[in-house]
């Protein structure tokens, strides 16, 4: 079984099953290229928020641990990052060979080629993770939990230090 990722965080809001979980910048992510991406996500600052299954009947306030298989991490970053330019890298090519069969200026058709295949790809990725946030192995899990006291942690203050 592979490795598993967790974070601690506390229960914002219950939406159903799902709860929306803060969870505190990592340090780690201080070093990492792509955290502005992940800021454009929904992160920034300290603090982001992660939709969580409710496994464990959290309430808000709580804090809580999310749990999610790196491997399936692993398999949306690849989904997310690498397929659009594996898109943008075939449209170039398709272009390419096309200027060779076509009389059409090369650096138009390359571009248009390339352009088409990209926006196809991010089309495709988009309807793709739709598909794939409905699959259990992509949810993180909520896998325990700490009845908050009131004064440490208030409910409402999203930017709320976490302990």
């Amino acid at each position: 079984m592979g490795s598993v990722l967790t974070r601690t965080g506390v229960v914002k809001a219950i939406q159903g099953r799902m709860a929306l979980v803060i969870t505190r910048m990592e340090p780690e992510c201080e070093g990492c290229r792509a955290k502005e991406a992940c800021f454009s996500f929904g992160g920034g600052g300290v603090n982001t928020e992660v939709r969580a299954s409710n496994t464990v009947g959290a309430e808000v306030g709580d804090v809580v641990t999310i749990s999610m298989r790196s491997s399936s991490l692993v398999k949306v970053s690849f989904l997310v990052y690498m397929l659009p330019i594996l898109g943008l890298i075939g449209g170039i090519v398709l272009g390419y060979s096309l200027a060779r069969l076509i009389p059409v200026d090369e650096n138009i058709l390359v571009g248009i080629c390339g352009l088409f295949a990209f926006s196809g790809t991010f089309a495709w990725v988009r309807k793709k993770g739709n598909t794939l946030s409905a699959r259990q192995e992509y949810i993180p899990k909520i896998t325990s939990r700490q009845k908050a006291r009131q004064q440490q942690i208030p409910p409402s203050d999203v930017a709320c230090p976490i302990q």
